[in-house]
């Protein structure tokens, strides 16, 4: 797996960056923020850090990346919020993803409201992020890292670069929840068993299901520069003619 970054915006209340920095410093076990660095000498784990001070456009932003879970209490907190802290890492294994997740909880500690992974369009309440920081399992971090849009020629998977690998795409031939029950099997076999695919071959759901034909492609969705883009590529499953 190479390095590859993966980017959460944590907004808060904060008054100032200095009270930033102090209740990161208080309240997060063990973290210190100094400049545009994150880190815990306990744990040996070092980030780049942006903050940015209010977004207008956050509240929106977070309301579709949650996919309408977030109340409007929540959402409300959110647009009042001051600061919106950025942790940037890159991504090389999986032990940096649950690295990147402790680092998350931390700044919810501080006073973070929520956590939005940015280079997937994906939010999380600040509850549900502390409980993937308690069982960051393979499954979990599936499932709070990658989602599945319906485009409209096609179904598409978005943050596998979080593993080092590409997302998965299909025509749109089939109902959504088929669309994404095929591409999330094929995602979470991907990321948990390592096997390698070559093009032309086969992959089935199970044995009586219909088979997909595999063919790499470069991801043809967002420019390079875009936090969306996948630099592994994608996996097009489709169906034999």
């Amino acid at each position: 797996m190479t390095d590859t970054q993966i980017i959460i915006g944590i907004p808060g209340k904060w008054k100032n960056r200095t009270e930033l920095i102090q209740a990161v410093a208080s309240q997060s076990d063990g973290y210190l923020l100094a400049g545009h660095i994150l880190h815990s000498k306990d744990k040996n784990i070092t980030f780049q850090v942006e903050v940015y001070d209010y977004e207008p456009s956050l509240k929106e932003t977070f309301s579709y990346a949650s996919k309408g879970a977030f109340s409007e209490r929540l959402l409300e907190e959110i647009n009042n919020h001051t600061f919106t802290v950025y942790i940037i890492a890159d991504v090389s294994d999986f032990g940096n993803i649950t690295d990147l997740i402790d680092a998350g909880a931390a700044i919810l500690k501080a006073g973070g409201m929520a956590v939005k992974i940015e280079t997937a369009g994906i939010a999380h309440s600040k509850e549900d992020w502390q409980q993937l920081h308690h069982t960051p399992d393979i499954l979990s971090v599936y499932a709070h890292f990658v989602t599945i849009i319906g485009e409209e020629d096609y179904y598409c998977s978005f943050g596998m670069k979080a593993f080092g690998l590409p997302d998965a795409v299909t025509l749109n031939t089939m109902r959504p929840k088929e669309a994404a029950d095929l591409l999330n099997t094929f995602n979470y076999y991907h990321a948990g068993e390592r096997p390698i695919f070559t093009n032309g071959e086969t992959f089935c759901v199970q044995p009586d299901a219909p088979a997909y034909i595999l063919t790499g492609l470069q991801d043809f969705r967002y420019e390079e520069d875009h936090p969306f883009y996948n630099p592994f590529g994608l996996w097009n499953l489709g169906t034999s003619k």
